[in-house]
């Protein structure tokens, strides 16, 4: 008799020693109850507890996710924790307002009501349910727009005197070019000193490295001649539209310009460039030879006669 009555102690004395090695484990378990109200881009959920706080959910690859159907416990996805759905949690707290869900269980009916809300039965909710996560969002968007508006005024500020400076510039610009309208208005003045031809492909405008070269050497050559001004005119062959002729010739007239202004060619000593459209045709536009020659910018450089002639 003495023998049992030591082993029964021997028994509870382990039992009661197991029972101290998971107790502070169990202990460490919470409970929690409450409503999904969002779901994060990195797979956290959105709780709002019965006390009305809220909780960031977060879920790993061991969280357990439970459906309860009468006295049944079905294994389901995570994909049915949506906005809605009442839930039991079960885990632990990571710090005041985040819990590491080890379990998640829910009932059919409130997954069938939190369809139904997520269906439109009660709209009202579904968009309380969107407006939190609105207001969450508005919050970050305004707060980067405020840094956003604070770096842009002290941009306005740096950039009052440049555009002020700027402003003075263009007076400048415009009254030199006043000047040289007036000065070239008349072409009849001048004489043609250099002519250069840049031809372009089949609805193309872009010029060609070698016609660039070409352009290159008339502006070395024109800085050597006093009194000169540059006239540009774009034009394209009579096949297709003519809104798209009028155009092209425009781009061509252009681009030939561009290639002058960076070679140093100041814009006072060029004459507007011209859209010529397909007036003065050069060769027939029957043949694809003609075509090409017709598709073309002519760039002569002008020297005043009351100069040449001294």
């Amino acid at each position: 008799m003495q023998l049992i009555r030591m082993r029964q102690a021997t028994v509870l004395a382990a039992v009661l020693a197991a029972g101290a090695a998971w107790s502070p484990r169990a202990l460490a378990d919470e409970h929690v109850k409450g409503v999904i109200t969002g779901r994060g881009a990195d797979g956290t959920l959105s709780v709002q507890t019965e006390d009305a706080s809220i909780l960031t959910v977060v879920l790993n690859d061991a969280t357990k996710v439970r459906r309860t159907d009468g006295m049944r416990q079905l294994k389901v996805s995570s994909a049915s924790l949506i906005p809605g759905l009442r839930v039991q949690l079960a885990g632990e707290y990571e710090g005041a307002t985040r819990f590491a869900a080890q379990r998640v269980s829910f009932s059919r009916s409130d997954l069938k009501m939190a369809l139904a809300i997520k269906g439109g039965v009660d709209p009202t909710d579904v968009r309380s349910l969107d407006n939190q996560q609105r207001i969450a969002a508005n919050e970050r968007t305004i707060g980067q727009q405020q840094q956003t508006l604070a770096r842009q005024t002290d941009q306005i500020a740096t950039n009052g005197e440049q555009i002020r400076a700027n402003a003075d510039k263009i007076v400048a610009t415009t009254g030199a070019l006043d000047t040289t309208n007036a000065r070239i208005g008349n072409l009849d003045n001048y004489k043609a000193v250099s002519t250069v031809t840049v031809y372009f492909r089949n609805g193309k405008a872009s010029v060609a490295k070698k016609y660039k070269t070409e352009l290159e050497q008339l502006a070395a050559r024109a800085k050597d001649v006093n009194g000169y001004v540059i006239q540009v005119q774009g034009y394209a062959s009579a096949v297709g539209p003519d809104a798209l002729n009028q155009k092209l010739s425009m781009q061509r007239a252009d681009n030939v310009a561009g290639v002058l202004t960076q070679s140093g060619i100041p814009p006072t000593n060029m004459v507007m460039p011209a859209q010529m459209g397909t007036t003065e045709q050069v060769a027939s536009n029957k043949t694809p030879k003609g075509q090409a020659e017709n598709r073309r910018t002519v760039v002569t450089l002008l020297q005043n006669k009351g100069i040449s002639e001294r």
